[in-house]
């Protein structure tokens, strides 16, 4: 009856110590926020039109503050997990997002995402490529496609022509504009 209860409670020690190592292990090792700063792409767009050109920057940052903004009005990405900060880095059309989530207002996480960017009028979209909680890989289907909502914060005349991925930043091409979208454009 000894030998049972030493062993039970080597089993329950053993359990306890991998629950806190497992939770020690997942927590985010850099500090991450949803602060942003707002991204003036009407203003730039306007400064692109006075200078006669039909090409727009967004640069890394830029999608990083976009992106932030749209997670800082709906932190909550289901019913028990709350972004509570996030840092994306671009390369390419890869998008890679670092997360820290709480589980159940709880248990801290750091997730990392990559994305594969894509353009679908009037956003760009991140389709879900990796997804690790530092080295150990996850199902796909545990996070999902995330939209950058580039075309609501254009001027409504202005036409998308082709977006292309650079490093650290992606270049929107635009339609010429007709007379009367320039006019709209300046009222």
């Amino acid at each position: 009856m000894k030998k049972l209860f030493i062993g039970l409670f080597l089993l329950l020690f053993f359990c306890v110590a991998g629950a806190v190592g497992t939770l020690y292990y997942i927590r985010p090792d850099i500090g991450l926020n949803l602060e942003h700063r707002p991204v003036p792409v009407k203003q730039r767009v306007l400064s692109m039109v006075e200078r006669r050109s039909l090409e727009l920057v967004l640069t890394e940052e830029d999608i990083n503050n976009v992106i932030k903004e749209s997670l800082s009005r709906n932190p909550r990405r289901s019913k028990d997990i709350e972004v509570q900060g996030a840092q994306f880095s671009l390369s390419g059309n890869i998008l890679t997002a670092d997360y820290s989530l709480k589980w159940k207002q709880r248990v801290t996480a750091a997730l990392r995402v990559t994305y594969l960017l894509s353009w679908n009028d009037p956003d760009i979209i991140g389709t879900v490529t990796d997804v690790r909680v530092k080295d150990i890989s996850l199902p796909t289907s545990l996070a999902e496609n995330i939209a950058l909502p580039i075309g609501e914060q254009l001027p409504k005349p202005l036409k998308i022509k082709n977006v292309a991925f650079g490093d650290h930043e992606v270049k929107i091409a635009f339609q010429k504009p007709t007379l009367e979208d320039l006019r709209q454009l300046i009222r």
